[in-house]
């Protein structure tokens, strides 16, 4: 066992006691100074703490866009597979919005890449503030995002859109606000990322070669 003991000077010391009892029948005793291995134990504790906290830290790295501080492309779809399951057990119906910046590539010609990153840094903060914290937000590449809202409808989703473009409009270059064109599918059935998300493409383009600076609901063709 392990025991605390104070010697004359009035210092505790931690010792290691071991007994047993000889074939005399006596009890012999032996302390070992602990002092080190006391020190040692301390030293793993401490090691431990941070090796757990870089590890955590790793994997908040490893599930988050650099820039933007927003979900990557591979969390935002380990994420949203979940959320889905999730919905079809509860019979909840689920937004997918797909954001996509308008004419960026021109921005970024112009104004250089330093700046459209800036709009990008921006916009992702502007994003995050403005959804739940049920919702999942992420920047999958370039200029487009992802957010997924859970038990959302249509009419609400669209609402939703409609202030994402008016928060958009508040990020200005050289005075003109920037615009974003939204393809929103929406599951109310079971439904898979893939699916959902190929709908959400599809929608985005349409509203692309609507002119842009809109939303579109996907639409199946009959």
């Amino acid at each position: 066992m392990q025991l605390l003991i104070i010697n004359g000077k009035g210092e505790r010391l931690p010792v290691t006691v071991n007994a047993h009892i000889g074939s005399d029948h006596c009890i012999y005793w032996s302390f070992f100074n602990a002092s080190k291995r006391d020190l040692l134990y301390e030293e793993l504790l401490k090691t431990r703490s941070v090796l757990e906290a870089q590890a955590e830290q790793l994997k908040q790295l490893a599930a988050t866009d650099e820039l933007t501080q927003l979900l990557n492309r591979r969390e935002m779809k380990a994420r949203s597979t979940l959320m889905l399951e999730q919905a079809a057990r509860s019979h909840q119906i689920v937004s997918l919005l797909m954001l996509d910046i308008d004419f960026f590539k021109i921005i970024n010609d112009t104004y250089g890449h330093m700046k459209g990153d800036d709009i990008l840094k921006e916009l992702g903060a502007k994003l995050n503030s403005e959804c739940r914290k049920t919702d999942l937000v992420a920047r999958i590449g370039g200029e487009e995002f992802l957010i997924m809202l859970p038990d959302t409808n249509q009419e609400n989703t669209l609402l939703f859109c409609q202030k994402l473009h008016a928060l958009v409009a508040t990020i200005k270059v050289e005075n003109t606000p920037i615009t974003i064109s939204i393809g929103v599918s929406i599951a109310d059935e079971k439904m898979s990322f893939a699916a959902l998300y190929a709908q959400a493409d599809k929608a985005v383009y349409q509203a692309k070669e609507q002119g842009r600076n809109r939303t579109e609901f996907f639409q199946a063709v009959k």
